[in-house]
């Protein structure tokens, strides 16, 4: 299965690619067969939490800045078994980011070179949706200055 969807994702430029495997991973949750399937899969694996400064995290893996940028998808990330999401980069004011195409496949090196340039829908946009995030998933943030921002108004 995962080939032949692969195939066809890789027909795709590779930030379609992106938002096109999510969106079909959350049509994909919101039947219970499926859900059952990536959920026994993948779901949230408790077995090993870790404490680490004060903090319990449910599980060891955690997924970097970059992949969520606006945390439009935490739900899926928790039914795919991470325990613990960093978001972001979110900047204080929405932004394009780089012209496309700025994500590269490097297919002889399993890869991919990410110049994206801080694309995201801003910080209010992210707050409201991180009021609905899913219990017991630890969500961190990252957080940078619009391309507009002089380098004199940074701390």
């Amino acid at each position: 299965m995962y080939g032949i969807l692969r195939f066809f994702l890789f027909l795709l430029p590779p930030e379609k690619a992106h938002y096109v495997a999510m969106d079909l991973l959350s049509i994909g949750l919101k039947l219970p067969v499926i859900k059952n399937i990536i959920k026994n899969q993948y779901g949230s694996n408790t077995e090993h939490p870790v404490n680490f400064l004060g903090i319990k995290f449910p599980n060891p893996i955690g997924l970097a800045a970059g992949f969520d940028k606006d945390a439009r998808w935490l739900h899926i990330l928790k039914n795919l078994g991470f325990g613990f999401v960093e978001v972001g980069t979110v900047t204080p004011i929405p932004q394009d980011g780089n012209p496309k195409p700025r994500l590269f496949r490097l297919k002889k090196d399993l890869a991919l070179i990410n110049r994206m340039g801080f694309n995201n829908q801003g910080i209010d946009a992210m707050v409201e949706r991180l009021k609905k995030r899913p219990e017991g998933l630890i969500v961190g943030g990252n957080i940078g200055k619009n391309k507009v921002t002089p380098n004199e108004k940074t701390m």
